[in-house]
């Protein structure tokens, strides 16, 4: 039994007239009698009782057109749902992100993917940028948003810039370096500073010591635990001044300002990350939503 050959029955039964049938279905009436009858013959019962003048369903057939009516609203179905499985209309992803983009673009863009793909179900994780990769690797998820140690790091996956901010200098309020707009880098020379712990991105540590160095000051660098929240009550606290993203004065605490500093820090670049030999639509789909965003 084929599924062509439950929708001719069931445009025959519709139509009770098989060149009307014919006709409603683009073939010519003889092949349609023949499938009717491979089917008839396959099923071991009459379908329809037919006459010089008039085409009849049987009692096998009205309740065989039940069936069949049922079996081909389930193929429509799966049909449709594959569809949507496969242009990324329905189905999960799996997120991992950085602290940088759950505080930029990455709330925005889950709202606004949530509302064009309702049926899309999606799994978010906070996830150090070296586990990210790990998890890729594994297919624990399929979209990481990380600030990757080097290039080299994303040899293996897709990849693309989706958000990029300066450092900027945290300060406790009052303190005597808030009347400079920018504050030149010899002010830093001695002064207690905070910046983000090594085993967080080595290469990008490395880089702001060797940009502090060139500047020929000498701070008191203290790493913190790389939690933006915990560095910045330290500033209120008096503890030290902080390098931190510029992104850091959405969920500063009061008390904390913020100001340029002379020097000539690398960019926070997060890049979306995915897996090369996967070709997800719903990762496409959430991709683009990100660049509707910055038209």
């Amino acid at each position: 039994m084929e599924l062509l050959q439950l929708k001719y029955f069931t445009v025959v039964a519709e139509e009770l007239h098989f060149g009307n049938a014919a006709k409603r279905l683009h073939i010519s009436q003889p092949p349609l009698s023949v499938q009717i009858r491979k089917l008839e013959d396959e099923l071991g019962v009459s379908l329809f009782r037919r006459t010089s003048r008039v085409v009849e369903l049987t009692d096998a057939g009205r309740i065989f057109l039940e069936e069949a009516k049922d079996i081909l609203k389930r193929t429509d179905l799966a049909t449709e749902r594959m569809r949507f499985l496969a242009n990324g209309r329905r189905g999960f992803l799996s997120i991992g992100f950085n602290e940088p983009a759950i505080n930029t673009f990455l709330p925005g863009a889950v709202f606004r993917f949530k509302k064009k793909y309702p049926e899309i179900e999606l799994r978010l994780e906070e996830i150090d940028t070296s586990l990210q990769f790990d998890a890729l690797r594994n297919h624990r998820i399929q979209l990481g948003f990380l600030r990757p140690y080097s290039g080299k790091d994303l040899e293996d996956f897709e990849h693309t810039l989706i958000f990029s901010e300066q450092y900027m200098l945290a300060l406790p309020e009052k303190h005597p370096l808030l009347q400079y707009d920018t504050i030149p880098a010899k002010k830093l020379h001695h002064a207690e500073l905070l910046i983000f712990a090594r085993h967080v991105n080595p290469k990008v540590f490395d880089t702001v010591s060797q940009v502090i160095e060139q500047a020929g000051i000498s701070p008191h660098i203290h790493q913190d635990t790389g939690n933006k929240l915990a560095t910045l009550a330290l500033v209120r606290a008096g503890v030290g001044l902080a390098l931190v993203p510029e992104s850091s004065r959405n969920s500063a605490p009061d008390g904390v300002l913020f100001r340029h500093v002379e020097l000539e820090l690398p960019s926070v670049d997060i890049y979306a990350v995915w897996n090369n030999r996967e070709n997800n639509e719903c990762v496409n789909n959430f991709l683009h939503v990100i660049g509707q965003s910055h038209q």
